[in-house]
């Protein structure tokens, strides 16, 4: 405190000598705890490894039957969790995208995604595969042509209409001709992601 007065009589400023001190500490610890983190990743990887070999020896040293007990009980466990997942992609196909809260604009870059990634299914439920995988390829079949149209065709469309939107409501023309050049270049992915962009700066969201 005396000498806080003593260089407040003379004009002269308080030096700061905790804050780089403060900074300095607050980079080790979150160094540190960066360090904690990977290394309980590393071990929780290790055991549960370690428990799938033991697991895996178990039913090795089994009869032939509870090892096709344990084949059957995986493979039926892969076909429910591939079906949910099917049914879940074939679902949201049937879904609108979700809209702007002021313009009521579709936003388009997640569905986009959704897309995507069911169109990416067909190479797996034409070709042949494991049982397993028909259950789910069975609900997605009927789905794939519409989604492939969609996100050659439809979508596109949509986001040359949301950008038209856009210029009529008056928005900056480079964020909207940013988009437009990504749709006209075939960069549908980019062009979502930039017009959703313009959609949430004109709304100010």
């Amino acid at each position: 405190m005396f000498l806080r007065e003593v260089l407040a009589t003379h004009g002269a400023v308080v030096p700061d000598m905790t804050s780089g001190a403060l900074r300095s500490l607050g980079a080790m610890l979150g160094y540190a705890q960066r360090r904690v983190a990977r290394s309980d990743a590393t071990a929780t990887a290790l055991l549960g490894g370690i428990a799938l070999r033991r697991q895996a020896l178990r039913v090795l040293q089994g009869d032939e039957g509870a090892r096709e007990a344990v084949a059957r009980s995986r493979s039926e466990r892969a076909s429910e969790r591939f079906r949910e997942g099917a049914r879940a992609r074939a679902a949201a196909l049937s879904s609108a995208p979700p809209v702007s809260e002021k313009l009521g604009l579709p936003l388009l870059a997640a569905r986009y995604g959704e897309l995507l990634t069911l169109v990416q299914m067909r190479p797996f439920c034409e070709a042949a595969g494991p049982s397993w995988r028909e259950p789910g390829c069975a609900a997605l079949r009927e789905k794939l042509d519409a989604a492939e149209a969609e996100l050659r065709t439809d979508l596109p469309k949509k986001i040359a209409a949301g950008l038209a939107a856009l210029r009529e409501e008056g928005m900056a023309a480079a964020a909207l001709d940013a988009a437009q050049a990504k749709l006209d270049a075939g960069d549908v992915k980019g062009a979502a992601i930039a017009y959703d962009a313009a959609v949430r700066g004109a709304e100010g969201t």
